[in-house]
């Protein structure tokens, strides 16, 4: 574009760009009333004095550009923004005139104190046939104030209609009434929509151009450097910044689908045990149920088949018995009849010898022999009865009567003293029992304390065991109250008091509050030893930390520990603080002084829980059932003591017990005895051996007469007697062995019985095929057993080893369900109960878990993977692939679109002979190249997916590894890019702004005259040559030159963002300042002034009328005037550069003598 581009293309200049063409004003600061200002398509100058309206003008304007502007801004930046200016649109449409005095203080003048409006059109004109009229109007109601201004904003094509709006003015404006009045425009009540309708309608598309705009009016500078400028006020926010925020929202959309991968394999790997232990509980339930089939009545089948076996052998062996003693018997009669034969024989021949006499006496003697010695027994029997009787008298018929005289009366006197010794004997043994007992419960504690360290009582801590056992919580993470108290240092004499006071509390598990439900569970669906009372320790007492803080000297607190510290820290607060709210007690060692107190506990224990109660606990107060302690070390030397004291005692009792017994049993048989010989009726005769032993004694003479008398026969008696012992001794032999045979066949004949029954037996159950083969390794053995003892035997010692078996079984089979179900109530308590709605979570769902193991691991597992890879080879690829582009793209947008400026300025003398040029330096920072680096790095794929079925194989592991360590890259970065903490924000700047990337700065090149010398004798000639100079900055020059350059950057800055570039020229092309060109000479701002215009923009320019003449450059000026009697402002419009119609033609109505108001 040139110069002569932007000179009137015949009656036109710049057809087809939007200029400003016509300004409404109406009630605005010193501006009463309506006012209209046109302006001069070739640009006009706003002049006047110093304070007449020329800001406030620009002010109005500016309302309809921004919704809040900053007003009188030129002023503020010639000042250094030393001074604040406190204008806005309530006191703009106010009127304020300045401060009146009130009484001792003062108020604001207005010019329109009631109900006013106020309104700003702009009316805009391409030339080529379109006119856009963009308003904002304002109202305030009679006493409104800041707060109360109504704004609405109108599109037209046409100029604002005042009359139209003094029309509907008597109320408060509303959208639909300006509607009504504008039919064919465009009524906004938010300034944003109606801004983005205008700027399109008048071609400003890039958001930069307002606010670069408003920089050119207030004459801001450049603020600093040319590229601080560029960066900060023209170049656009580059698209990597959205494109950053798409990454990171596409990116939250892979972590979610990331999220989901984590939680399937995190689900796969809770549930990963699960087939194994499904399997070990499956077994072990076959294993218990065969083992009890086997214990059961398969048992018993076998064994009967084993007894069958067992009664077989058992009806062999006495066969072959029998048979051997039948042989044993039939010779050993054999033997017996020879003798006798032979007795027989001699015995003949003794009495046809005379030997019948003395047989006869033999006879006799032995009968009478057999006599006496049954009367000795009975001469035997009553002596002894006599002396277990106590009766001490002469064995004669004198004594035996007198011994059943006295038998009765001594029976009689001993009756009652046996009644009494039997109490006592009782009463010993009763005692005995008692001891041993007690002795047995001592043990039992003392065993029970050797193997714990709580002094609580043993079911107290079963109950705790089985609890922990159940639910998988360390029994120490439940301690009972008691473990956590005792007594202080020197306080040991409350002990028993404490005791009594605390043993509710010290027998309360405490619970932590994540376990409570787990045990509050096992409660309901078990029995416990006794009564237990939990408590959930996480949950807060009312007033508990308060209650500590006011504990007393001398209350119940102080006189003990409370364990703190450790894994029960928690519960040992909890401790503390119930202790303060509930047992808040004074200790009194005098009872008396309960009797002044609401509540108290005395040192004998009685406690007073309020003014009229007071109770006592004495069921447990030896020393052997107290329960406050961090350890039983006290408690178990004195139940040690206790036991060695109960073994001396116990020892005691059972010698008085057995002297009691001896005593009993004795007066027991003296009784008996006495009341035996009081019943005997017998004669003396009947009772003494003197007769029997006097017969004896005469048929043993009679036997040695007659054996003298016939002593030729002796050697004949000598040997019947030798046959006769032989045939005797044959004979008791003989009998014997019929005896024995009889026994072996009886025996024989109940075994064959036994044998029929097992037969019997066994046919109506016989055991299976697969139960011999089962029971068979267990009765190793059984072939060489041969009785049945020894079978129950074995069969009792196989039987508790399946029983023991089976106990295992149950034992893993229970531990196995019980893992698995706190497995499954950890999966669904993680996953969401949902998981277990149909199933629930017993042992019975654990197919239901396993089938989701599977179903995971085939399915669900593989399908979130490919998901995840998808994504990520995808839509993350492409995201972050798009912003590697843009970071590239963006910088270079950025030199195409400026580089295209330098052919502008080039046309135009920045100095004579000297033209600028904007140059471009790449400087990419370390951070945004590692930033690069990394994304690149992530983005390159080393492996490929595998097929889904297959398995996976160690390329395929270290696949899936280097994509997590991509994707984790990756996350890394995405956390940076939407974090909010100020640091990673400086990074995302630093990474993502590509303007930041750039240095732009200015290149001036001047052409300079240099002589250069010829051959000997020749003249001297002038050979121009271009240097160049660098401006980064306008520190070094002069005000006027830094007005100068800013213009220059400026107008080149505002066409890069009005799109010069792209369509070489501007669609939208007035430019306003303020203060325009204040510090500059003629000739400098003669230069910006042509800057500007070569750029295509149409000025309207501001400047006080006694500083710089600026109206040669321009179509024409229009000057306030302010009549400062009225304060009240007008315009006057004359053009400068004469047109097609007569001169003054533009002339305001308005003028300051001769304001219309409304």
């Amino acid at each position: 574009m040139t110069i002569a581009s932007m000179l009137p293309l015949g009656e036109l200049t710049n057809p087809g760009q939007m200029r400003l063409a016509l300004v409404q004003v109406v009630n605005w600061g010193t501006f009463h009333g309506a006012h209209t200002m046109h302006v001069d398509r070739k640009g006009t100058l706003l002049t006047g004095n110093s304070g007449v309206g020329k800001s406030t003008l620009f002010d109005a304007m500016l309302r309809v550009f921004d919704a809040r502007p900053r007003s009188n801004e030129a002023a503020a930046q010639r000042s250094g923004g030393a001074v604040e200016d406190k204008r806005t649109t309530f006191t703009y449409m106010r009127g304020k005139v300045g401060d009146k005095a009130v009484g001792e203080s003062s108020a604001s003048a207005f010019q329109r104190p009631g109900a006013t409006w106020s309104a700003v059109a702009l009316t805009f004109d391409n030339a080529a046939g379109t006119k856009v009229t963009v308003s904002a109007l304002f109202d305030l109601p009679k006493n409104g104030t800041e707060s109360s201004v109504g704004r609405f904003y109108v599109i037209d094509s046409k100029p604002l209609d005042l009359e139209a709006i003094e029309g509907i003015a008597q109320k408060r404006f509303t959208k639909g009434a300006l509607e009504s009045i504008f039919p064919d425009g465009q009524v906004f009540d938010v300034h944003k929509a109606f801004a983005e309708r205008f700027r399109r309608l008048l071609g400003i598309n890039s958001d930069q151009a307002l606010p670069l705009l408003r920089v050119i009016q207030a004459g801001k500078g450049l603020g600093g450097s040319v590229n601080t400028f560029f960066r900060d006020q023209v170049l656009d926010a580059p698209a990597t910044l959205a494109a950053a925020d798409d990454v990171v929202e596409e990116f939250s959309n892979l972590m979610s689908i990331r999220q989901r991968l984590e939680d399937v394999r995190q689900q796969r790997d809770q549930l990963a045990p699960v087939p194994g232990l499904n399997k070990e509980y499956a077994q072990a339930l076959l294993d218990a149920n065969r083992l009890r089939e086997l214990a059961g009545e398969e048992f018993e089948a076998y064994k009967q088949q084993l007894a069958v076996t067992v009664h077989a052998k058992t009806l062999a062996r006495f066969k072959e018995l029998a048979q051997s003693k039948a042989q044993e018997l039939a010779a050993e009669r054999t033997v017996r009849d020879g003798l006798s034969k032979e007795l027989r024989d001699l015995e003949l021949d003794y009495n046809n010898r005379g030997g019948n006499a003395i047989s006869a006496i033999e006879q006799s003697l032995e009968n009478a022999k057999v006599g006496l010695k049954l009367r000795q027994q009975v001469e035997d029997s009553a002596r002894k009865a006599l002396a277990d009787a106590g009766l001490n008298l002469e064995w004669s018929a004198e004594g035996w009567d007198q011994a059943h005289e006295q038998a009765a009366a001594r029976s009689a006197e001993l009756k009652d003293d046996s009644e009494a010794l039997k109490e006592l004997r009782f009463e010993a043994f009763d005692g005995h029992a008692t001891k041993k007992r007690e002795l047995a419960a001592a043990q039992q504690e003392l065993l029970s304390l050797r193997s714990r360290k709580s002094l609580l009582p043993p079911s107290s801590i079963e109950n705790r065991a089985a609890i922990a056992a159940a639910t998988g919580v360390p029994e120490e993470r439940m301690p009972f109250g008691g473990e956590l108290i005792d007594l202080a240092e020197g306080q040991d004499q409350w002990r028993p008091a404490a005791e009594r006071a605390l043993r509710n509390l010290a027998t309360t598990l405490l619970v932590p509050g994540e376990h409570f439900a787990a045990v509050t569970r096992y409660l309901n669906d078990n029995t416990v030893r006794g009564a237990l009372r939990a408590v959930d320790v996480s949950k807060p007492l009312a007033g508990g930390a308060l209650a500590v803080e006011d504990v007393s000297d001398g209350d119940l607190l102080t006189k003990l520990s409370i364990l703190t510290s450790g894994a029960n820290a928690d519960a040992g607060e909890w401790i503390r603080e119930r202790i303060a709210v509930d047992f808040a007690y004074p200790c009194v060692e005098n009872p008396d002084e309960l009797s002044s107190m609401d509540k108290g506990l005395s040192l004998g224990g009685v406690v007073k829980r309020n003014r009229h109660t007071v109770e006592k606990d004495d069921r447990f107060t030896g020393r052997q059932d107290y329960v406050l302690g961090f350890d039983n070390a006290s408690k178990l030397e004195l139940v040690a003591a206790r036991v060695g004291e109960l073994e001396n005692e116990l020892a005691k009792a059972a010698e008085l017990a057995q002297s009691r017994e001896d005593s009993h049993q004795g007066m027991a048989r003296q009784l008996e005895a006495l009341r035996r010989v009081a019943e005997d009726e017998r004669p003396w005769e009947q009772v003494s051996a003197t007769v029997a032993a006097d017969d004896v004694a005469r048929i043993e003479q009679r036997l040695v007469d007659a054996l003298a008398a016939q002593a030729d026969l002796e050697p004949l008696r000598a040997n019947i007697e030798a046959v006769r012992e032989k045939q005797q001794s044959s004979t008791g032999t003989a009998a014997v062995l019929q005896s024995e045979y009889k026994a072996l066949d009886h025996k024989m004949t109940t075994a064959d019985g036994l044998l029929d029954a097992a037969r019997l037996k066994l046919e109506q159950a016989p055991p299976s095929g697969s139960t011999v083969a089962a029971l068979e390794p267990y009765f190793t053995g059984a072939a060489e057993i041969s009785e049945l003892h020894e079978l129950d035997n074995l069969a009792n010692s196989v039987r508790n080893k399946l029983l023991d078996e089976l106990h295992a079984a149950e034992s893993r089979g229970q531990a196995t369900a019980e893992r698995l179900t706190r497995m499954f109530e950890a999966f669904v308590r993680d996953w969401g109960s949902a998981i277990s709605a149909d199933h629930g979570t017993s042992i019975g769902a654990a197919g239901d878990f396993e089938s989701r193991y599977h179903a995971i691991v085939s399915d669900g597992l593989p399908a979130q993977e490919a998901e995840f890879r998808l994504f990520f080879n995808q839509r993350t690829h492409e995201s972050f692939s798009t912003l590697l582009h843009l970071l590239d793209e963006e910088r270079r947008s950025i030199t195409s679109r400026i580089l295209p400026l330098n052919g502008i300025l080039s046309e135009v003398n920045f100095h004579e002979g000297s033209f600028l040029e904007l140059d471009i330096k790449q400087t990419l920072p370390a951070t945004a190249k590692q930033f690069k680096d990394a994304i690149q790095n992530a983005l390159k794929a080393k492996h490929t997916r595998p097929s889904r079925g297959a398995a996976a194989s160690p390329a395929e592991v270290d696949d899936d590894a280097e994509l997590t360590a991509r994707y984790k890259s990756l996350e890394t970065l995405v956390k940076r890019l939407g974090s909010q903490t100020p640091e990673d924000r400086r990074w995302r700047a630093e990474v993502l702004d590509v303007r930041g990337h750039l240095f732009i700065q200015c290149k001036e090149h001047r052409e300079v005259a240099s002589r250069s010398g010829k051959a000997a004798g020749a003249g001297k000639a002038t050979k121009k040559k271009t240097e160049v100079f660098m401006h980064a900055d306008t520190g070094s020059m002069s005000g006027g030159e830094r007005q100068r350059f800013t213009a220059f950057i400026m107008a080149a800055a505002l066409s890069y963002q009005l799109g010069i570039a792209e369509q070489g020229f501007t669609t939208y092309g007035t430019v306003m300042m303020d203060e325009a060109f204040v510090l500059a000479s003629e000739e400098f701002a003669g230069a910006g002034i042509k800057a500007l215009h070569e750029f295509g923009f149409q000025l309207l320019l501001a400047a006080p009328e006694n500083v710089i003449d600026l109206s040669r450059h321009l179509g024409s000026v229009t000057e306030i005037l302010r009549d400062k009697r009225t304060n009240r402002s007008g315009v006057l419009t004359a053009p400068v550069i004469a047109g097609p119609g007569e001169p003054g033609a533009w002339r305001s109505e308005a003028n300051p003598v001769d304001i219309v108001l409304r």
